[in-house]
């Protein structure tokens, strides 16, 4: 990171605790939900009447605990490790963290909903990972983007994080409020959810409902582009 972008240091660590997030929602979460499915774990969970959101909040709860205890890992080592000190308060990491957990676990439960198969799931997963690491502000912050690259920055959850990050602590000059940033990436969250809920199977055998609701999880990055 320091090569492609030479302020990096300063961001290595909220960087990395967003990083493991994303790795461990999109990129774990959906195929732990869809091997269950074909395995026929929720098939049990069906019979004993256990409810849809309490069967995504199993995968979405664990998660949550595993990341934040990575997160821990790499605030309190990452300054010994790479000689580097964090100019970011403690509490808006945490507040962060918290944002960008709920929103990208509830991309996760959308993407695991609607797959039927693992090779779907990291399909759709690297849809967002992949342009969130090289344009969502990760190793290039979106000011140093192209024109026509800032907009579809936008659409992707850690382009509010780290703005969100620097609203909170008066570093450099934010695009948007802390307030909007946080209303954004919660709302995605809590879209994601419902939605989530909506469109989730418990056996291979139950009929799919239509898929394209899922795009409904993208409403609040589209308005804010179009209106805000």
């Amino acid at each position: 990171m320091p090569q492609i972008n030479g302020g990096s240091t300063e961001t290595l660590i909220p960087a990395m605790i967003i990083f493991s997030v994303i790795v461990s929602t999109l990129l774990g979460m959906p195929n732990e939900i869809v091997n269950s499915r074909n395995d026929g774990v929720y098939r049990n969970y069906k019979i004993n009447g256990i409810s849809k959101i309490s069967t995504l909040l199993v995968p979405a709860i664990s998660t949550a605990v595993h990341s934040f205890i990575v997160s821990c890992i790499i605030f309190f080592t990452a300054p010994m490790l790479f000689d580097i000190e964090s100019k970011y308060s403690l509490i808006s990491l945490l507040i962060v963290f918290f944002c960008v957990y709920i929103t990208c676990s509830g991309i996760a439960l959308i993407i695991g909903s609607i797959s039927d198969n693992t090779s779907v799931t990291v399909v759709l997963a690297q849809i967002i990972f992949l342009p969130s690491m090289l344009i969502g502000g990760l190793m290039i912050p979106t000011s140093q983007l192209p024109k026509s690259l800032i907009k579809f920055s936008e659409l992707l959850p850690t382009t509010y994080a780290m703005d969100l990050l620097e609203a909170l602590n008066n570093i450099n000059p934010s695009k948007y409020s802390s307030l909007l940033s946080i209303l954004v990436l919660l709302s995605v969250g809590l879209i994601g959810y419902i939605v989530a809920n909506y469109l989730f199977r418990f056996d291979v055998t139950d009929k799919s409902k239509k898929k394209i609701i899922a795009l409904f999880v993208l409403l609040p990055f589209v308005i804010n582009i179009l209106f805000l």
